[in-house]
């Protein structure tokens, strides 16, 4: 019979790009929780460590927002905890889905390099929630963004995980390298099953399910970790009564006897750590781990394929602006009446990549289908699609004329 010793609570906000509010809202409210989670984590800066408050930042895509307008104050104290091991950062630039192809998924990773060097944040997992799977080089894009830990919150509405899940694998990517990878239940799962809301339910209720369902699956880790956010689930704030929930948890005998869990708060890179430390060899996969559940991009399938397009176009672009690069007439180069704004490409990959993001629909969009919320959640949806179909229209249009530009003087030259 397995027995887990320890329990690994990794608490974070889910985010949706939209869903439980209109676009503009979520960000503000993200930065406001980042903004919790700091004061949070200073406040419970002396308690011991298992109860101590910590926060992961899921995705980066809110974290790059928040920078722009938080004092240098602000960065500093997020920088002092995220060292100290209270506030960890992960790579991942949303909960996003198969849409994204190589060039995307390189693209929305290139934050984390900006991360590491701008702001010493270490960066060493990533993680995704609510999507039912990822295109299988996924692997190597995260190895070679020097992320080894990365793990799965699959949403059990309308779909599934592969192999039986909690489960800690090495996921081997098509270049044979292989990535330490968790097979995790839905992100919500700690407080699901009491953990921050009521002990006597996860003591009497959930443990005896859990324990029956791990001798179940032949579960050989002594640790588990359990995903949990606030109560309202989707774009939460820090839950702040975590830490006196896990103090009162460890002070009871039966955990002290060995005869419950203890629970601890941690980050992912503490649960990879402790995995490592184990005398467990994790099983390897191999393959694809296929999303079915991604409805939304088909419901919508115009701007989904305008969106691929502008992928391409800016492919294109890129490609003919290294050439130019390489023949001296680079952006840098040239005059400012012949090439497009600052961050014009930036903008417009991140336009792309949030509209392949996860979130399609208001929380009430079947009920209530022509309500205010669902119409202006999929304005500001669409809207991202064809502001990249505008932004990559013109890169590559500027691209092309400064091509024409140069075959043209070498040519009468």
């Amino acid at each position: 019979m397995n027995t887990i010793d320890e329990i690994f609570v990794v608490h974070h906000c889910h985010t949706d790009i939209g869903y439980t509010h209109d676009q503009p809202v979520v960000w503000d409210l993200q930065r406001r929780f980042i903004d919790k989670a700091i004061d949070l984590a200073e406040r419970n800066i002396d308690r011991p460590q298992p109860e101590a408050f910590r926060w992961t930042v899921e995705t980066t895509a809110p974290l790059l927002r928040w920078l722009r307008t938080a004092s240098d104050e602000n960065v500093a104290r997020f920088r002092a905890l995220e060292e100290r091991g209270r506030i960890e950062v992960a790579g991942m630039f949303g909960n996003l889905t198969p849409l994204y192809d190589q060039s995307e998924l390189l693209e929305s990773l290139r934050p984390v390099r900006h991360l590491r060097e701008e702001y010493g944040f270490e960066i060493r997992t990533g993680m995704n929630g609510d999507v039912n799977g990822h295109n299988w080089p996924l692997v190597d894009r995260l190895l070679d963004a020097g992320i080894d830990g990365f793990s799965m919150a699959v949403n059990r509405h309308w779909g599934g995980a592969p192999l039986e899940r909690p489960l800690a694998f090495r996921w081997e990517g098509p270049s044979g390298r292989t990535l330490r990878t968790y097979n995790g239940f839905q992100y919500g799962g700690g407080y699901n099953m009491g953990i921050g809301r009521d002990a006597d339910d996860l003591r009497t209720r959930w443990l005896p399910r859990l324990e029956d369902h791990l001798d179940r699956i032949d579960y050989d880790l002594p640790i588990l970790m359990i995903q949990t956010t606030h109560p309202f689930f989707d774009n939460n704030p820090p839950f702040d009564t975590l830490p006196s929930f896990v103090a009162k948890w460890n002070d009871d005998p039966a955990v002290a006897g060995g005869d419950l869990p203890s629970l601890r708060l941690a980050t992912p890179s503490e649960w990879w750590d402790a995995v490592d430390d184990s005398d467990v060899t994790l099983p390897v996969h191999r393959g694809d781990w296929t999303d079915y559940w991604n409805f939304g991009s088909i419901t919508s399938a115009r701007e989904t394929a305008i969106n691929r397009e502008s992928r391409r176009r800016l492919g294109t672009a890129d490609a003919l602006e290294a050439a130019l690069t390489a023949a001296g007439r680079g952006k840098g180069e040239r005059s400012p009446i012949r090439r497009s704004a600052p961050g014009r490409r930036e903008q417009a990959w991140w336009s792309i990549a949030m509209y392949d993001e996860h979130t399609w629909g208001a929380d009430v969009s079947v009920e209530h289908a022509e309500s205010d919320d669902t119409r202006s959640q999929w304005t500001h949806k669409a809207k991202q699609a064809y502001d990249a179909r505008s932004a990559s229209l013109l890169l590559r249009r500027d691209a092309i004329a400064e091509l024409t530009r140069h075959v043209a003087e070498e040519v009468d030259e």
